[in-house]
């Protein structure tokens, strides 16, 4: 039986604040007509959930909502950063809280013909419990196609790339992330955080990249890696471990540029002031 998911990011809700709530509003009833089997929700599902706990909890009831279930994994906006970036980052309690609110840090989920494996890469660093579900899902997928699930890419460019903390992984984290590949069937990464779609193919694992819901970050602000534009994205999994991909837009959706709304967090630099800001390094 092929599985339909329906794949969100990036929503950024707030009880008090909606600023991106009209957005969100349109997507639910997208997703909820193509009567999907599974609502994916991969991070920043808050604008500040990491400071205000009944964000965090009116985002995820939000995204529940829409019905007929839910999984979801912690972005920045939720938990914090990794304690690598030293801004806003994960604490103990943060990790804590979207546990309490949320459901697990990490989980393991089974389709015909693939294992899901979902993480908080943020909060790994101060949860060892993290990287033990995330390392025995990956250990026993046996012969099925494996999908991470995480908020950051794997990469923005390569596997090589050290200066992409921001937009990706950590290299620290991925480097123990990619220790525990070996003899796995990984086929497909799933993440937002970008504010783009993206989907390609590198080294024989597919990397999706949903777009937010709720805004992009223009040129002025934010390389272009994808297309920057607001949806979701359909995913069909296969019972022979194939899998397809299809980005939906939504008709009327609001397409904000957060540069354009220092009232939603703060100013945000511009690129031509620190060009350096958000390089990515090989």
């Amino acid at each position: 039986m092929t599985v339909r998911i329906a794949q969100l990011s990036d929503a950024h809700l707030s009880d008090t604040r909606p600023f991106f709530a009209a957005n969100f509003a349109r997507v639910a009833d997208a997703v909820r007509a193509c009567a999907c089997d599974l609502v994916l929700a991969t991070g920043d599902l808050s604008l500040s959930g990491s400071e205000h706990e009944t964000e965090l909890a009116h985002a995820v009831a939000e995204h529940a909502a829409i019905g007929p279930e839910l999984a979801c994994v912690p972005g920045n906006h939720d938990v914090g950063n990794e304690p690598a970036l030293q801004r806003g980052v994960a604490t103990a309690e943060r990790v804590a809280r979207w546990q309490r609110v949320a459901g697990p840090s990490a989980w393991v989920r089974d389709l015909p013909g693939w294992r899901l494996v979902g993480w908080d890469c943020q909060g790994a660093e101060l949860d060892e419990g993290i990287w033990e579900t995330v390392a025995r899902g990956l250990r026993d997928a046996g012969a099925r196609s494996v999908a991470l699930v995480q908020h950051k890419p794997m990469l923005v460019a390569s596997l090589q790339e050290t200066g992409a903390g921001y937009w990706a992984l950590a290299p620290g984290t991925r480097d123990r992330l990619l220790g525990l590949l070996d003899g796995v069937r990984l086929r497909l990464v799933l993440s937002g955080h970008v504010h783009q779609w993206r989907d390609r193919a590198l080294d024989g694992v597919r990397h999706v990249w949903a777009p937010s819901t709720a805004f992009i970050l223009g040129d002025a602000y934010q390389p272009a890696f994808g297309a920057k534009l607001v949806g979701w994205v359909e995913h069909a999994f296969h019972p022979d471990g194939t899998h397809d991909a299809r980005l939906r837009t939504v008709d009327g959706a609001r397409l904000d540029d957060l540069g354009q709304m220092p009232q939603v967090y703060r100013p945000l630099p511009r690129l031509d002031a620190q060009p350096d800001l958000w390089a990515v390094k090989a």
